[in-house]
């Protein structure tokens, strides 16, 4: 916001439409020798408050020629191009001062050949900073998916071994700490998939996988879930088999996305169904729900990294990360297809998953 003293002519209302504007503006008084308005871009390039700045004398503060001067705080000098009139020094009203940073006077100054070096280093500087960050996010990924698997492996023997020994809170309360390793270890997963897209180390080993007997696999995994949020999940199995070209393991986490993704967004009662379709060249397998839908103006947005959408009349069982979407997007594109899908409000959606047809015989 804004900070002003009260000038003699000080145009009213000039105070909210530096607030509107994104670079550092200072106003001075030449005749009063001080600073008489500072916006919040000022105020963030120099050490002290607007009101600190409008306090020293402007003689001290501003130092420089007709059109460019340096502003002095402490032992900082801040470059400024002046945007009042020629002699603004020798009038009696205020003048408007823009800052500008060293980097925007120093390209001002630069002929073609030297700014296209610049933004060259600054570039490969920024890609520098991406990678330590996502090296960064990957080491710590990576040392904490061993230890949760571990801690998922023993929940799981206990769950299974105490289950007529524990009282039904004590079992209750075993079961929500299995649930949130689950949630732990699926989200450690995404970002090791995440950064993995991202550096373009992650790759996909295909085979010629029967789509019939792996979607029989993620539909007996997922049958519990389907249970736990009251929804009917059916699979429509092929008339004839099919085969699609593919890493199995990267299909299997696409379709569980999907079909946890329907759950989320499906209330009580509803239905989840499981299709698969021959298109020429292509094997398409569609999850359709009966839940709330998605809005038109979301569509677009569904496949972006840490995007979860909202409904009013969804009943989600557990907030996602945000990425099972975008991975799954990412995945199939790894394979030369992708994932589309149509959306009705309060009708429900088909995520449709498309997929290179592999013509070889199934073993």
């Amino acid at each position: 916001m804004v900070t002003r003293q009260d000038p003699p002519d000080f145009a009213a209302g000039a105070d909210l439409a530096m607030d509107d504007v994104p670079v550092p503006i200072l106003v001075v008084d030449v005749g009063a020798d001080a600073i008489v308005a500072a916006n919040a871009a000022a105020a963030a390039m120099v050490p002290c408050s607007p009101h600190d700045l409008m306090v020293l004398p402007l003689s001290r503060t501003l130092a420089g020629g007709e059109d460019q001067a340096e502003l002095r705080v402490g032992d900082r000098t801040i470059p400024v191009r002046v945007l009042g009139p020629a002699g603004w020094r020798d009038t009696d009203g205020p003048t408007t001062i823009v800052l500008l940073d060293r980097l925007q006077i120093a390209i001002e100054a630069m002929d073609e050949s030297e700014l296209k070096t610049e933004v060259a280093n600054l570039r490969q500087e920024l890609e520098e900073s991406r990678t330590r960050q996502e090296r960064l996010v990957s080491v710590w990924a990576h040392e904490l998916k061993t230890p949760l698997t571990v801690v998922q492996s023993y929940l799981e023997i206990l769950t299974n071994d105490l289950d007529d020994g524990l009282s039904d809170e004590q079992l209750s309360f075993l079961n929500i700490t299995r649930e949130s390793v689950l949630k732990l270890r699926r989200l450690v997963l995404d970002l090791v998939d995440l950064i993995g897209f991202r550096s373009g180390h992650l790759s996909v080993e295909t085979a010629t996988v029967d789509v019939a007997g792996l979607l029989d696999e993620v539909m007996d995994e997922m049958q519990p879930l389907a249970q736990i949020a009251d929804v009917d999940l059916v699979h429509e199995r092929p008339a004839v088999r099919v085969a699609i070209c593919a890493d199995a393991d990267r299909v299997r986490q696409i379709l569980r996305n999907l079909i946890d993704n329907a759950f989320k967004f499906t209330p009580p009662g509803g239905r989840i169904t499981v299709r698969t379709r021959v298109e020429r060249e292509w094997v398409i397998v569609d999850i359709v729900d009966t839940g709330v839908g998605i809005h038109p103006a979301d569509l677009g947005r569904i496949f972006e990294e840490f995007v979860q959408l909202k409904h009013q009349g969804a009943r989600r069982r557990r907030q996602g990360s945000g990425l099972g979407l975008a991975i799954s997007q990412r995945i199939a594109e790894a394979h030369g297809g992708a994932i589309e899908v149509e959306s009705m409000l309060d009708e429900g959606s088909v995520f449709s998953v498309r997929l290179p047809r592999e013509h070889e015989a199934i073993e």
